[in-house]
């Protein structure tokens, strides 16, 4: 019954038939939204249901059978599959990171050394926890709290990052969750690019926002859950929630702890039978918050869009040689520290790694000589990861399929087909990926707060105004 229910919104496309369905079938709690929903045995209120059906209004068979498509076609065998995989992939990453041993500290002599050496440069780096000061002080807990919702760039790096915006040989992406006004207040005024809320807005300082939204992303559950989390911020002192524009956060960092973790499982049962029973979301808990997203959006799934568009704007016209990658991130966005990973070694459980390079579009004139075609470009999983079983392969950019999805004002115009050369060229010494307060992380490197940031873009922009580490 459940399949032949199905069956029936995927036929009705053009004569918007109305769906009767039985309140005890499996398929009501998923199409019951835009289905008549009858008792089978009460013979009177099926009868009046098929008379409701006859005689309904144009409009509303129309908006019930829009409900229910939407829903047939984007919950297909396809997305549940990836969505199991994916979250198989999740439990193995959690696994991994329990036993994996902590990273060591950043080499900063190493890191300077291989900069300076390098050509084209491309440094991405997180926003809260990371270029903000440190509000962990336990004797103003109220003030912290208040400093902390308020993010501001740490003041000692306003020259620094000046400094090494100026550098022609060096990109810098801010790639951060908040929202696009708060990255606008804090870095409007530095030459680099800006990527908020995951990466699915971004914009260089000098330009207009532009989306990188993957096609088909469905928001309509923003709406629902924001009612919850308001909900509960009401019902949790000093809780605080943040809407943002494709996801929603509420922390309790500051709340009671024992109070705190059982209002976020309440709020967890209210979301999972509630709003987001049937929408394609991702629930991220960090250690004192949770969030939703739209599935698949992570900082890494992100990225190679991120790039895409960067080259397409001319702001990359040669291999980038070296990555700078720091951020304090939450552990499903760590797929950002693995996608530049230019040869990733087999995990002890022989699960696979994840390998990514991105390929760029220039003038066949320009091709570097004995370079390999990249494939066709491999499955993305629910966290944005990207398998390999296979040193060699190369995804492509998606980028260039993006163009109908920029907001009025970004003004790029395709490249010629005829073009193509890898972005990247980079060694495994040239790669710096470090986690910011975390130990159980993906990174190569650790940093212990925002604190040791500061010191090292310090030395950083000294070495690459003076040329010597």
């Amino acid at each position: 019954m459940n399949l032949v229910s199905y069956e029936f919104v995927a036929c009705q496309e053009w004569k918007k038939g109305v769906l009767i369905l039985s309140e005890f079938a499996g398929a009501a709690q998923s199409l019951g939204a835009g289905a008549i929903l009858v008792n089978p045995w009460n013979i009177t209120e099926v009868a009046a249901s098929i008379g409701q059906a006859l005689n309904m209004t144009c409009e509303e068979r129309e908006k019930r059978h829009r409900h229910n498509f939407v829903h047939v076609t984007t919950h297909t065998a396809q997305q549940w599959a990836e969505t199991f995989v994916s979250e198989l992939n999740d439990t193995v990453i959690e696994a991994q990171q329990r036993i994996r041993q902590v990273p060591p500290p950043l080499p900063i002599g190493d890191a300077i050394k291989h900069y300076l050496q390098s050509n084209n440069r491309l440094l991405i780096l997180g926003f809260n926890a990371t270029l903000t000061e440190s509000v962990n002080n336990p004797g103003r807990r109220g003030g912290d709290q208040i400093k902390e919702m308020d993010l501001k760039l740490h003041p000692e790096l306003k020259e620094p990052l000046a400094a090494l915006c100026s550098d022609p040989k060096t990109t810098i992406v801010v790639l951060s969750g908040s929202g696009r006004h708060v990255l606008d207040d804090n870095f409007g005024k530095y030459n680099m690019w800006l990527a908020a809320e995951n990466g699915m807005f971004l914009r260089f300082t000098k330009g207009e926002w532009m989306t990188t939204m993957p096609e088909h992303l469905n928001l309509e559950w923003v709406e629902s859950v924001r009612h919850v989390f308001e909900y509960f911020t009401d019902r949790t002192p000093r809780s605080h929630f943040d809407p943002r524009e494709t996801l929603l956060v509420w922390n309790y960092k500051y709340s009671d702890v024992e109070f705190g973790r059982l209002q976020a499982r309440d709020m967890l049962q209210h979301l999972w039978t509630g709003p987001i029973s049937n929408a394609s979301v991702d629930v991220v808990q960090g250690s004192r918050s949770v969030e939703v997203r739209a599935v698949g959006v992570t900082k890494g799934a992100a990225i190679d869009r991120i790039l895409g568009e960067i080259v397409h704007s001319k702001s990359i016209c040669t291999p980038i040689d070296f990555v700078l990658c720091i951020g304090h991130f939450l552990g499903k966005d760590e797929d950002l520290f693995s996608f530049f990973e230019p040869e990733l070694p087999s995990d002890p459980t022989g699960a696979p790694r994840s390998k990514v390079a991105d390929a760029l579009e220039v003038p066949d004139a320009l091709k570097i000589p004995g370079e390999r075609k990249p494939p066709s470009k491999l499955p993305t999983s629910k966290s944005g990861s990207k398998s390999s079983h296979n040193k060699t392969q190369r995804p492509v950019s998606n980028a260039e399929k993006k163009t109908n999805n920029h907001v009025s004002g970004s003004g790029r115009k395709s490249p010629p087909e005829n073009m193509s050369w890898h972005v990247l060229d980079l060694k495994g010494e040239n790669y710096f990926s470090c986690a910011v307060g975390r130990t159980r992380t993906n990174a190569r490197y650790v940093l212990g707060s925002s604190e040791e940031v500061v010191f090292f873009l310090k030395e950083l922009a000294g070495a690459s105004f003076t040329g010597l580490p």
